[in-house]
C-alpha cells in the first residue's frame, strides 16, 4: 500500500516538472518551417473577433463620403437653379443688346494720320527739282515705317521709304528729280505700318528720345559762290558747321537734313550722310553746295536717325 502511494507521488512529481518545463518555453522563438506562422494565426483570430466592428467602420466612412458628395451636388445645383440660371439669362440678354465697341472708342485708341504741310518745289540750276514736304506725327505712343508716293500733274513718283518717330516733325525730301515741267500742285499718298511703343521698355517717350537724339550744331557759316572761291565757272556755295554728338551712344550712321532759308523762305535743301560718330565727338562738316544761292540768313540742320531700329549703335 505504501509502495502504491509512493508510486503516485512520483507520477505527480514528474507531471509537475513537465508542466514547469513547458511554461518556461519562449513561444516567440518558435518558428514554423512550413505553413502559417503563429503571428499570422493570431492576426487572423483577431480579425475574426473584430470583423463586425471593422465592417461597420468602413460603412460609416463610406456613408459620410456619400453624404458630403450628395450635399455638395444638391447645394451647387440648387444655387444654379435659384440664382445661376437668372444670371445666365441676364448675361445672354446683355450680349444680345450690346452693339459692340463704339467706333468713337476705336478712333481714340487708333493712331492718328500724319499732319502734312504744303509741298515746296525748288528749281535747281541744272534743271532738276527738289520736292520738300514737312510732316508731323501727333501720336505720342506710335511710330511708323512707311512708304509714300508723290502725286502731281497726273504723275506718280514712288514708292519711297521713310520713317517717323512719335511726336516727330520732319521733312520728306526728293532731290534732283527730273520732271517734264514744274508741278502745279503736289500731294502725298502714304501707306503706313504703325507700331505702338512697348510700355514696359519705354515709359516716357520724350526722355527716351532725348537720351538718344542729342546733337549740337554750332558755328554755322554759309558762303555764296563769290565768297567761297570754289570755282569761277560754276555756282558752288559752301556750308560749314560743327556737329557734336552729345548723347551717350555712338552711331554707325545717320543723315543730316540741311535747309537754307533766305529772307524767311526756303531757298535750297540737301542731305548729308554721317558715318561712325562716337559719343562726345565733335566733327567739322564742310559741304560744297551746288546752285546759285546768293544769301542764306538761316541754316537748319536736322539729324535724321531711326532710334527704334536694332543695331544702330556701337561701342568704340
Amino acid at each position: 500500500m505504501q509502495n502504491e502511494n509512493n508510486l503516485d507521488n512520483l507520477e505527480d512529481l514528474d507531471l509537475k516538472k513537465e508542466e514547469d518545463s513547458i511554461s518556461k518555453v519562449n513561444i516567440d522563438r518558435f518558428k514554423e518551417r512550413d505553413g502559417v506562422s503563429l503571428k499570422k494565426l493570431g492576426f487572423g483570430l483577431w480579425y475574426l473577433e473584430h470583423q463586425k466592428g471593422l465592417m461597420l467602420t468602413v460603412y460609416i466612412f463610406l456613408g459620410l463620403i456619400g453624404f458630403v458628395t450628395w450635399f455638395s451636388f444638391f447645394k451647387t445645383f440648387g444655387h444654379y437653379v435659384l440664382i445661376g440660371m437668372k444670371e445666365d439669362q441676364a448675361l445672354v440678354a446683355s450680349m444680345i443688346n450690346n452693339s459692340g465697341i463704339k467706333h468713337s472708342e476705336v478712333v481714340k485708341t487708333a493712331p492718328q494720320e500724319l499732319q502734312v504741310g504744303t509741298a515746296e518745289v525748288l528749281l535747281n540750276s541744272n534743271g532738276t527739282y527738289d520736292i520738300v514736304i514737312k510732316i508731323k506725327n501727333i501720336n505720342s505712343r506710335y511710330y511708323s515705317r512707311f512708304s509714300y508716293f508723290i502725286l502731281f500733274n497726273n504723275e506718280k513718283l514712288g514708292p519711297f521709304n521713310d520713317f517717323i518717330l512719335p511726336e516727330e516733325e520732319k521733312y520728306l525730301m526728293l532731290l534732283d528729280q527730273k520732271l517734264s515741267r514744274r508741278p502745279s500742285s503736289v500731294s502725298l499718298e502714304v501707306e503706313h505700318s504703325w507700331t505702338k511703343l512697348d510700355g514696359h521698355k519705354i515709359k516716357e517717350w520724350a526722355e527716351y528720345r532725348d537720351n538718344y537724339i542729342d546733337f549740337i550744331v554750332d558755328n554755322k557759316v554759309f558762303s555764296n559762290p563769290k565768297e567761297s572761291n570754289l570755282s569761277e565757272k560754276l555756282n558752288l556755295s559752301s556750308v560749314k558747321f560743327d556737329l557734336t554728338n552729345n548723347s551717350a551712344y555712338s552711331y554707325y550712321e545717320l543723315s543730316l537734313d540741311i535747309l537754307l532759308y533766305s529772307r524767311g523762305r526756303l531757298a535750297s535743301v540737301n542731305q548729308y550722310p554721317i558715318e561712325r560718330i562716337e559719343s562726345g565727338e565733335t566733327r567739322g562738316i564742310d559741304i560744297t553746295w551746288p546752285g546759285k544761292v546768293n544769301r542764306a540768313d538761316n541754316i537748319e540742320v536736322v539729324p535724321n536717325i531711326d532710334i527704334m531700329k536694332d543695331n544702330i549703335t556701337y561701342i568704340p
